[in-house]
């Protein structure tokens, strides 16, 4: 009786700062067993010792102090945020900072961390059940721990890493979406300021003429006519710069939106001229890269990996479990004596077919996803190669046989009033004209800006930025 009451002694001893631990978290872990421990007579005394040391081994008690201050530490990572810069910024410093400060990317990342506690489930071994009964002459208590000898628990591992890889995945191509929608708005802001400038230059020039025209009046060369005419363009091209300036304010503010920065006055800073012309053999070249590092082509992968392996987990968990128990059985007639069995669930009515053929369903959507987000890929890259070869042909266009003419037509207008061959409306016309072209070349630019970034998303070549 001495070693079994040294073991008894070390496991009260485990039981007593398990307890201590416990009490810190304000619950009361051991309270069941304590009154198992009452309710059963000496002899049962090392058996429940050893399942409370065996749970108390197994880390089945909860911590609710730990887990509260990870999900604090997660929510105060999510929700830190990158100051506004002072400075103009380039699109790929804006594209880092929407990354890192957007809030739906920050939650969309955390499902990586629930893939993770799934990952722990799945690793964790099935608890032990006890069960105590009594009757006139006879007590007895037992315990089952069911066996998952079939491959289920590995079944279940796999099942979860491939959930890990996938909520890593769909975080990935939830970036992708918003560096699309934040580069979209960038490039309205750019063009927005260039717009500005444009009309804040045409107003210059028009001031310019200006004094041409009131010198010719004052010389007595044009009628009071001309001033009259010209303070009211000079009235439409305030209102004009003035649009202007809203409309580079409302691209500010989406800006600055898509950032997390309300009150942020973003400047965007970047070149509006532009590049290399695209080949029509590029798309094989291009193809071999886009189909291994597309977001959505490998978000769709990912699912159909996870769908597929969820089919081998069903025909796993149709296995029935096993389970072995040890019953003690303390008898007034007969004495004590100690029972050992196994259970097994019988299969003869339900064996699982209709959560197999679930999966296996589920897998075959997964699969046809998956091969349409491979063609809509490719016929995306194909338009997206298509449109930047047209919009970078207009611009080339249109800057060689337009842009061209602007500097001798803004010289020849001016030199025609003031030598008399022109009236007010013809220098007018004359400046509008430059205007006009010049806005019409900056749409063209957006064209091209947008096909630009379309084969950057189109091609899967997007800044690797994580939350």
């Amino acid at each position: 009786m001495k070693p079994r009451r040294m073991i008894e002694t070390q496991i009260s001893n485990l039981v007593s700062r398990r307890a201590g631990k416990d009490s810190l978290t304000g619950s009361a872990p051991c309270s069941h067993i304590q009154r198992l421990s009452s309710f059963a007579p000496s002899s049962s005394q090392g058996l429940l010792s050893v399942l409370v040391a065996t749970a108390l081994a197994w880390g089945g008690m909860p911590m609710s102090i730990s887990h509260a201050a990870s999900a604090d530490v997660a929510v105060q990572t999510a929700t830190e945020q990158t100051p506004a810069p002072q400075h103009p910024v380039t699109l790929e410093e804006y594209l880092r900072l929407v990354v890192r400060n957007q809030p739906a990317l920050a939650a969309e990342q955390l499902q990586v961390n629930l893939a993770r506690a799934d990952s722990r489930t799945a690793r964790a071994f099935p608890n032990p059940s006890i069960a105590v009964s009594r009757k006139p002459g006879e007590r007895e208590w037992s315990v089952q721990q069911p066996l998952p000898i079939f491959g289920q628990r590995s079944a279940r591992i796999e099942q979860a890493r491939k959930g890990e890889t996938t909520a890593a995945e769909h975080a990935r191509a939830a970036v992708a979406t918003t560096l699309d929608e934040a580069a979209q708005a960038f490039n309205e802001l750019l063009v927005a300021q260039r717009r500005l400038l444009i009309w804040q230059e045409a107003s210059q020039e028009l001031d310019k003429a200006g004094r041409i025209v009131r010198g010719q009046i004052d010389a007595g060369a044009r009628s009071r006519y001309d001033g009259a005419r010209l303070s009211l363009q000079q009235a439409r091209m305030a209102m004009e710069v003035s649009k202007a300036g809203a409309a580079v304010q409302e691209a500010g503010a989406r800006v600055a939106a898509q950032a997390a920065l309300p009150v942020w006055v973003p400047r965007a800073e970047g070149s509006l001229q532009a590049g290399p012309t695209p080949k029509a053999n590029d798309f094989d070249r291009l193809w071999e890269t886009t189909s291994a590092q597309l977001a959505s082509l490998r978000s769709a992968q990912a699912d159909l990996d996870q769908a597929r392996h969820k089919v081998e987990l069903a025909r796993r968990e149709a296995i029935p479990t096993p389970s072995i128990g040890v019953t003690r059985v303390t008898n007034r007639f007969d004495g004590n004596y100690t029972q050992l069995g196994i259970s097994v669930e019988i299969p003869l009515f339900d064996r699982q077919r209709g959560a197999i053929d679930h999966a296996g369903v589920e897998a075959d959507q997964a699969r046809l996803r998956r091969d349409a987000a491979l063609l809509s890929a490719q016929s995306g890259l194909r338009t997206a190669l298509q449109q930047l070869a047209l919009r970078h042909a207009n611009v080339v266009a249109y800057e060689r046989e337009g842009l061209a003419q602007i500097a001798p037509l803004r010289q020849m207008a001016q030199d025609a009033y003031q030598l008399g061959r022109g009236g007010i409306l013809d220098l007018i016309d004359a400046l509008e004209s430059i205007t006009e072209h010049r806005i019409e070349h900056l749409d063209l630019v957006k064209d091209l800006l947008d096909a630009e970034w379309q084969l950057r998303v189109a091609s899967g070549n997007l800044p690797d930025i994580q939350p």
